[in-house]
């Protein structure tokens, strides 16, 4: 069964560890937003519309009028999650944001400090990165099961969380 349209996408901190998932969207999105420091490269790679932003730097933080997305992917490092909302204001009504977060939002508390409460007329999923066994003990996920995972929660609209790896520290 091929991939539903994805419409107009907005994607925040898509163009490092999340590369691949941009390259996939691309081809499946009306149009790809791609919001990052230095967005150019990958932009032009994938035929994307760069759009400068340094979240870091909360003056320095333009978004494109709101309204006009279907959805908003981000990765928001802790001190730009004052962004989130913002973000997610670009969607238009019935619209998905899609978050990411690592291992230790999986506990809801954590999860509600780093999410602030939803539009109520969009969606929201959340991706839980986590960590593989390997004949080494543990490892941090790949940039490519990163993005895997991020591509599963856009082919799945109704799934609301969704973990990637194993979050749980002990047995």
């Amino acid at each position: 069964m091929p991939d539903k349209p994805l419409g107009n996408v907005f994607f925040i901190g898509g163009t490092g560890m999340l590369a691949d998932a941009a390259r996939w969207i691309a081809p499946r999105a009306t149009s790809l937003t791609l919001a990052a420091r230095n967005p150019s490269p990958l932009a032009e790679e994938v035929r994307a519309k760069p759009h400068r932003l340094d979240w870091a730097k909360q003056a320095g933080a333009m978004l494109p009028p709101g309204g006009t997305f279907d959805i908003v992917i981000s990765w928001l490092h802790d001190e730009a999650i004052w962004l989130a909302r913002p973000a997610e204001d670009l969607l238009k009504p019935g619209g998905r944001s899609i978050r990411i977060h690592g291992a230790n939002s999986l506990e809801p508390a954590k999860r509600r400090l780093r999410d602030p409460d939803p539009r109520p007329d969009i969606a929201r999923q959340t991706v839980i990165l986590g960590w593989v066994e390997s004949g080494a003990g543990k490892r941090w996920l790949t940039h490519s099961e990163i993005s895997q995972g991020v591509i599963s929660a856009i082919r799945q609209p109704n799934k609301e969380l969704l973990v990637v790896g194993n979050t749980r520290l002990a047995d």
